[in-house]
């Protein structure tokens, strides 16, 4: 049975339909069984539209070419849409977007034309994704009415005070013993009733082991304690120490100092990519007024997550093909969330779902190719390298930029907010994580006709996914001995590393290695 696949462009309120010719683009898919053009996915007769044509046209996929698919994860209620289209019967691994406003109307305002052609060949991407790609399931978990505390500042004493009065049980965890001389007189009395509380208690101890989904997760502690919490908070304020100590447990992101930033400065000033982790991200000299608003911020959210009976979570996780699998334990030896395990019946490598984060750097591992991402699957890249390929700019020179969700593809993102033009040959190719990038996909695109590959990932200080950046830069002298084996200059490869979202840097990195490719190709004499 056919797959019934609608797609609306949006004009971004103007910002895309100025540059890109978004009529012509739905001209070209008129086999799809609803294509609309709407003026701002975010206004509520926009978003009524869409679920009609769901609804009307027994929909089962979306493809959605508008704004940054980092969008709807990192801008507050920027997941409405998603959240609705799920309500309505739309498997969230079956929607596809093309990001048409940050990757291509704003960086290529100049050049309409192509700016347009580049566009097409996006919402092809979008496609295949929604083609290609299987329903993911889900779990439920019922939350529980707990929380725990990282560090007992000023802000974090105040979020757990928050709590207790709404009922949660409250765990600090600090390194070092709570000294009541370093307590503002002011908090005096609210860590009076914190320790008089029975709903709360203090350790003095440091994170041995963390996983889990919001609602549920497991804490274990190095003096033997094991914890269950629907949430965590971090309030360790500057504290390097403490940062370095709960990063690779927690997966919080980091900013270029090496401390914890929050999802969006501006709007989720406590949440990060984490669900059910929040952040107090404030400082040591930052007024006692500010930190009580953070405090009360993160309670608000918190409560907000708890109060539900039941949080839905989508297994964006690797999976196994047993048909394919020999059982090797590669990707056990790999996987540092310890979430590949052996089948101690079948003999044969299982995906522990409750630690697996999805960063792929398991599929990259293996080596039958048994194991893939059930949020971009292999099939699916392989294919949008393919169409990616399909668009040639006018000097003819091409690189299939690779970007990790932690710092490539936001920064890219950034550079178009920031006005910063750069080449129509840089194609995008967005991954869950660098140690997702595997030799296949490299020889794939230079098959294809690109003319270098980039891959830009974060920092290996700065991966959430810990050693996924790591990782790849081990594998890097492979993929260019692989290169080499087979005529292609291994300077064609390069890999950057980005400790922050930064614009600037990616497209700097970009337009020399363009620079590059056009005196190799003698486009630039």
């Amino acid at each position: 049975m056919a797959m019934e696949v609608g797609l609306f462009l949006s004009e971004g309120g103007g910002i895309i339909s100025s540059v890109v010719d978004l009529s012509w683009i739905a001209s070209n898919y008129k086999d799809l069984s609803t294509i609309k053009i709407l003026r701002d996915f975010n206004s509520p007769d926009a978003i009524d539209t869409i679920l009609r044509e769901v609804k009307e046209r027994g929909l089962s996929g979306v493809v959605l070419g508008g704004e940054s698919p980092l969008f709807y994860r990192k801008t507050r209620n920027g997941d409405y849409l998603l959240r609705k289209l799920k309500a309505a019967g739309i498997n969230p691994n079956l929607i596809g977007i093309a990001n048409l406003k940050e990757q291509v109307a704003l960086p290529h305002r100049s050049t309409p034309v192509e700016a347009t052609k580049k566009a097409k060949v996006f919402v092809d991407v979008a496609l295949q994704k929604v083609y290609l790609s299987k329903p993911v399931r889900e779990i439920e978990v019922a939350p529980k009415k707990s929380v725990a505390i990282f560090g007992s500042t000023t802000s974090g004493l105040m979020t757990g005070a928050n709590l207790l009065k709404r009922g949660y049980r409250v765990i600090f965890i600090d390194q070092e013993d709570l000294s009541e001389d370093e307590i503002p007189s002011d908090l005096r009395p609210t860590l009076g009733y914190l320790k008089d509380n029975p709903l709360a208690t203090f350790h003095t101890s440091d994170l041995l082991e963390f996983y889990g989904y919001a609602g549920n997760f497991r804490i274990d502690l190095t003096d033997g304690t094991q914890i269950r919490t629907g949430s965590v908070v971090v309030a360790v304020e500057d504290n390097i120490e403490s940062t370095a100590k709960l990063y690779p447990h927690l997966r919080i992101e980091r900013d270029e100092n090496g401390l914890f930033k929050a999802l969006q400065s501006e709007t989720s000033t406590v949440e990060t990519s984490v669900e059910g982790i929040f952040l107090l991200p404030v400082r040591g000299e930052d007024p006692l007024k500010k930190k009580l608003l953070y405090a009360d911020s993160a309670t608000s959210r918190i409560d907000e997550l708890l109060n539900n009976e039941e949080i839905h979570h989508e297994l964006f996780v690797s999976e196994v093909d047993e048909e394919v699998c020999g059982g090797c334990g590669t990707c056990i030896k790999t996987c540092i969330f310890k979430a590949s395990e052996l089948d101690p019946v079948k003999r044969l490598s299982s995906t522990n779902i409750h630690r697996c984060v999805g960063c792929g750097n398991c599929v990259s591992a293996c080596p039958t190719g048994a194991r893939d991402q059930v949020s971009a699957s292999t099939a699916f890249l392989i294919s949008a390298i393919k169409h990616l390929a399909t668009y040639t700019p006018p000097d003819g020179v091409k690189v299939l930029y690779i970007l990790c969700d932690g710092c490539g593809y936001p920064s890219l993102d950034e550079a178009g907010r920031m006005g910063l033009k750069y080449s129509l040959g840089i194609l995008p190719l967005r991954v869950r994580c660098g140690g997702r990038v595997d030799t296949q996909l490299i020889l794939e695109a230079f098959a294809e006709g690109f003319q270098g590959v980039v891959v830009c990932k974060c920092a290996n200080e700065h991966c959430i996914n810990i050693v996924g950046s790591l990782d790849l830069d081990r594998r890097a002298n492979l993929f260019r001995a692989v290169l080499k084996s087979r005529g292609i200059e291994p300077e064609k490869l390069r890999i950057f590393g980005l400790s922050k979202c930064d614009g600037h840097a990616c497209i700097n990195n970009a337009v020399e290695f363009m620079e590059y490719l056009k005196r190799e190709t003698g486009v630039l004499r």
